[in-house]
């Protein structure tokens, strides 16, 4: 979790950028000015961290813009050639989805006892237009803090302003169609849902602007089997719940679709039951009346505990609430230690910021429990001799990805005037990120070769024993031991 959202995108897009080392000349550069590039230096090298094993900076002022131009100057001399090659206005795209605010970008990590802070910056001088503005506006304190029950062991908070999205379509629909093409967007996302729905996508996108919460508990005392897999394999039971900011009003709409169904009953009726109290409008998980479900469909149902699996609107606070049971999103909005309480929480998120656009955590627990998991279905599907060698690249993965006794990790993502900063702590740097990018070719090379060879070899054993060890004559010595003949000896007596 060394970034959320956007910067983790912009970190995976630089480098790649990296594999392979393509050099690219861009044409149309401005003019180097001196005074500007120092000053956009200073201004990104200010959020990172000095020193460290990473502080890097990268300046892609009118870069895109400049590529942009290009791709539009080559799509236009391939119309002369092609005219069915549609007439896009690359630059004017390219505004529309405000990428071209980005003027630079900076990262930094230094060691912080048994880990790493990261920092990822995204410098946006004239301010975050288009798809820049889809991960939230100003920074507030987070609200999971509070609704997390303390031991939560995965959870995110992520601000999302989906109407930039919307609007991003419609004008790239402009740009790429015209002014017809964006008012068939429009006229499209008016009309209304397909029956039994009763709202509009309309009244959907007056609510995109929302905030979407993850909560999960992970218990490993309490092991559960997932559903057709391998009674061996196990898994902690989760408690969980989605959280929807300003949705709940959708739970009021399918209740009222669901409630005929029910009225009518009999076998094809949903195995659900309406709640509706000052609390909670929805409808929650009935198995007593799941007459449709077995027997063992219920048990497992049971197993994993989600018997009373709630979908909700919470009415006080206005949230759509999915949930894997109704005690556990009562428990939500209940008074109770939250997970800002935690001490797993508090050592992991040491020295972060506890406001902000996106807010991610996984606990040390999650970590254990998702390493045991992988190691059991390493262990199942590579338990045979001839797969022990599948079994040790496996287990050299783990071990780099998920080592043991691995600690807590956690971000925070905020906005500034002039760019989006994210801070986290990790156990990897943002180094291991580069540097796998970097060698992924040779990893790649490698691995081929090793699986080639392997291959090779399996086929010359298997080839050597189909031809030979059936009738592979054997002399007895005077002790009784097999002897092996010599190869001249095949010769000799025409074997």
């Amino acid at each position: 979790m060394n970034a959320i959202g956007l910067s983790e995108l912009w970190l995976v897009i630089i480098s790649l950028l990296g594999v392979p080392p393509v050099g690219v000349t861009l044409p149309n550069q401005p003019a180097p000015d001196p005074a500007a590039d120092t000053a956009r230096f200073q201004a990104v090298t200010s959020q990172l961290d000095p020193g460290g094993v990473v502080h890097a900076y990268v300046s892609v002022d009118g870069d895109l813009n400049a590529i942009a131009g290009y791709v539009n100057s080559m799509m236009t001399e391939l119309r002369k050639m092609e005219p069915g090659v549609p007439e896009v206005n690359v630059p004017a795209l390219l505004r529309v989805t405000g990428l071209d605010a980005v003027s630079a970008m900076g990262f930094s990590s230094v060691r912080t006892g048994d880990g790493f802070r990261n920092k990822t910056y995204i410098h946006t001088p004239e301010g975050r237009r288009g798809l820049l503005r889809l991960m939230g506006g100003d920074s507030k304190p987070f609200e999971v803090l509070k609704f997390a029950p303390a031991g939560s062991d995965f959870v995110i908070e992520q601000d999302l302003n989906f109407k930039t999205l919307y609007e991003s379509v419609v004008e790239g629909a402009g740009v790429v169609m015209g002014e017809e093409g964006k008012a068939m967007v429009q006229m499209a996302l008016k009309q209304p849902m397909p029956p039994p729905i009763t709202f509009t996508m309309e009244k959907v996108m007056a609510d995109l602007d929302t905030k979407l919460t993850v909560i999960l508990d992970a218990d490993p005392n309490k092991m559960v089997h997932l559903p057709d897999a391998p009674k061996e394999l196990k898994i902690p039971q989760l408690k969980g719940a989605v959280l929807i900011d300003g949705f709940g009003w959708m739970a009021n709409e399918l209740t009222k679709v669901l409630e005929p169904m029910l009225a009518q009953g009999g076998n094809h009726a949903p195995p659900f039951k309406i709640v509706r109290n000052a609390n909670w409008v929805g409808m929650q998980l009935d198995l007593i009346s799941a007459s449709a479900a077995s027997e063992r469909e219920k048990k497992e149902i049971s197993e994993l505990g989600l018997e009373t699996a709630l979908l909700a609107h919470h009415v006080p606070s206005g949230k759509l609430v999915l949930a894997s049971g109704k005690e556990f999103a009562d428990k939500l909005f209940a008074p109770k230690p939250g997970l800002g309480q935690d001490p797993a929480f508090q050592k992991t998120m040491k020295g972060l910021p506890m406001e902000g656009t996106a807010l991610a955590y996984a606990s040390p627990v999650f970590f254990s429990s998702l390493r045991q998991s992988f190691e059991k279905v390493n262990e199942l599907a590579n338990d045979k001799d001839h797969e022990q060698d599948d079994r040790f690249l496996a287990t050299t993965f783990i071990n780099l990805l998920l080592p043991k006794n691995a600690r807590g990790e956690g971000g925070v993502t905020t906005n500034t005037k002039d760019g989006m900063l994210t801070v986290s702590n990790s156990a990897h740097s943002h180094k291991t990120s580069l540097i796998t990018s970097l060698a992924s070719p040779f990893f790649t090379i490698a691995g081929f070769s090793l699986g080639q060879a392997l291959e090779v070899r399996e086929q010359a054993i298997g080839g050597f024993e189909e031809a030979h060890v059936e009738d592979f004559p054997r002399h007895i010595h005077e002790h009784g031991k097999p002897k092996v003949r010599r190869t001249e000896d095949f010769e000799k007596i025409g074997d």
